[in-house]
């Protein structure tokens, strides 16, 4: 989430990661591959995984985050909290970590290895730049917000959604 109220939203991290993602998936295309297979189960529902939680964030931020009419979604001027970004406050990050990991894991080689440390890596740092950009231009809403949704722990995350809702309806 983000608005160009004042500052810029931080980019440098992500351009980072988004290009040792892009180099991972190209090095998947030539390195030899691992030939565990518990590994590239992991990754290969890590891979499934991935677009659950990258895609629908596109239309959540543009559809609730208060965005300006012909504006992208990265002007988001309110807290997102719907949908996957009800589970983790960062779930395009989360997918594209998926995805790192999930190609590193089917294709077990030292060279994507490599290049999924440095996008998950950088992934989160970003994350951790994003939360600050945020709770500077949306205050105390993503304050509360960062408080009760976990960064990444999609597990807790939905743990704590499903409860939240149990207890909302008439019978919980």
């Amino acid at each position: 989430m983000g608005s160009d109220r004042g500052r810029r939203r931080p980019q440098l991290l992500e351009w980072v990661a988004g290009l040792s993602t892009v180099a991972l998936l190209v090095a998947d295309l030539f390195v030899e591959r691992g030939t565990n297979d518990a590994l590239r189960a992991i990754g290969v529902v890590a891979l499934l995984l991935a677009p659950v939680f990258f895609v629908p964030p596109f239309f959540l931020l543009k559809k609730h985050g208060r965005v300006e009419e012909g504006r992208s979604f990265v002007y988001t001027t309110g807290v997102v909290d719907r949908g996957v970004y009800g589970i983790v406050r960062h779930p395009q990050y989360l997918g594209y970590i998926l995805l790192a990991l999930g190609f590193a894991l089917r294709t077990q080689n030292i060279v994507t290895w490599a290049l999924g440390a440095v996008a998950v890596a950088f992934f989160y740092l970003h994350a951790l730049t994003e939360e600050r950009f945020c709770a500077g231009q949306l205050g105390s809403e993503y304050a509360a917000y960062m408080s009760r949704v976990p960064r990444f722990n999609f597990i807790l995350g939905l743990f704590i959604y499903l409860r939240s809702k149990i207890r909302s309806t008439p019978d919980g």
